[in-house]
């Protein structure tokens, strides 16, 4: 317990617990007894080589005591659902002292070595633990580690294997994930549906992710952000506009205006923010749905001239109007053309988010007597 509260720090606790001279494998043996000795005794060794400033050793130490620990895990009777908070914490360290290794080698030309040879590792357990049915849990858990290298290293190929191998496991067995810890569904479904997002599924990206936003603690705003950062432009691009409040209260500012851009129809600062938070986007992989955005703000925009159009003609508003307005009002947002205008509008009818047609002939829209700006919900996505 000493060694695992992170309020201590290991170094305080791992000097504590050698008294008289007592050798770490000594107190191990001791603790631990026969079957879990030898990983704690190289647990130990681990905050003993992380004193000595051996980071490369301690990576190693603690790469050891990860497989020794997943062998017990298997081996042990039931689910073994009490192994898994150390197994957490021994993949969350090795995590960590890759990715100081790597930051201190940053300027060399093989990035992320050592991040890539812990992938390798977790490779391995994962097909070990695939096998064993009772061992769910802690085989989901290897799973989001390597989700989660595999986005830093860019790799999102690769996740697809990783998660249709979990989907048929779980199928084949009749498991449903949501019956795991929260600590490893809630991560499990947020890297599921990050991965929906890079593959534009956005319907089973926003269930994913809002099933992870909403079983994921009040408390754990941190956490709650990151899932908001892709579960905010799937609601978006689905038509749905998260209030002020939720984007103020989880500091995403970055979202505000783009947001009331939509709200507005306002395409000239929808551009703005666009272009003042692309590098943003772009580092979280969100550009290309950000960018679909421009879609939904051109129907706003037509929905407004539509409305101010028809209030305008009074008793005299049909549901033929002219193209002039909407002309005007586009190249005054968005820098059109007759001819791009026309464009813009005939794809908002393809898409189902506006109901009429375009009159080339008489240079009229026709807009539908029944609901002329249906719901997303009626959207061609």
């Amino acid at each position: 317990v000493h060694l695992l509260d992170p309020s201590r720090g290991g170094r305080i606790a791992f000097q504590e617990l050698q008294p008289n001279g007592r050798s770490p494998q000594d107190f191990a043996a001791a603790q631990g007894g026969e079957p879990y000795g030898e990983a704690l005794g190289l647990y130990l060794a681990c905050l003993q080589a992380e004193i000595s400033g051996e980071s490369l050793r301690e990576l190693e130490l603690i790469c050891t005591c990860l497989k020794t620990w997943v062998q017990l895990y298997i081996e042990v009777d039931g689910s073994g659902l009490w192994m898994t908070p150390f197994m957490i914490f021994l993949c969350n360290r090795a995590r960590r002292t890759a990715s100081q290794l790597d930051q201190a080698k940053r300027s060399e030309a093989n990035r992320d070595a050592y991040l890539k040879k812990l992938v390798e590792i977790h490779r391995e357990l994962f097909q070990k633990l695939n096998k064993e049915r009772a061992k769910r849990a802690g085989h989901v858990w290897v799973c989001c580690e390597l989700l989660r290298a595999y986005f830093k290293l860019g790799q999102i190929s690769q996740c697809s294997f990783l998660l249709t191998a979990v989907s048929q496991s779980l199928n084949k067995d009749g498991f449903n994930p949501t019956d795991l810890p929260k600590a490893i569904s809630v991560t499990f479904f947020f890297y599921w549906g990050k991965h929906c997002v890079f593959t534009h599924n956005l319907r089973d990206a926003d269930e994913k992710l809002s099933w992870s936003f909403n079983n994921c603690p009040a408390k754990s705003k941190f956490n709650r952000r990151k899932i908001l950062l892709y579960l905010v432009p799937c609601k978006l691009r689905l038509g749905v506009l998260p209030t002020q409040d939720l984007l103020h209260a989880y500091d995403l500012a970055i979202f505000v205006d783009v947001v009331r851009a939509i709200r507005e129809g306002n395409a000239q600062l929808f551009a703005q923010k666009m272009e003042e938070h692309a590098a943003d986007f772009i580092k979280m992989g969100t550009y290309l749905i950000m960018m679909k955005l421009k879609f939904t703000v051109l129907r706003s925009l037509t929905r407004c001239v539509h409305r101010e159009v028809r209030r305008q003609l009074g008793e005299n508003a049909a549901h033929k109007l002219d193209l002039t307005p909407f002309e005007h009002i586009f190249a005054w947002q968005d820098g059109c053309d007759a001819d791009e205008t026309a464009c813009l509008i005939s794809n908002l009818i393809h898409q189902n988010a506006v109901k009429g047609y375009l009159s080339h002939e008489h240079r009229k829209i026709v807009f539908a007597k029944d609901l002329p700006f249906p719901p997303p919900s009626k959207w061609r996505m």
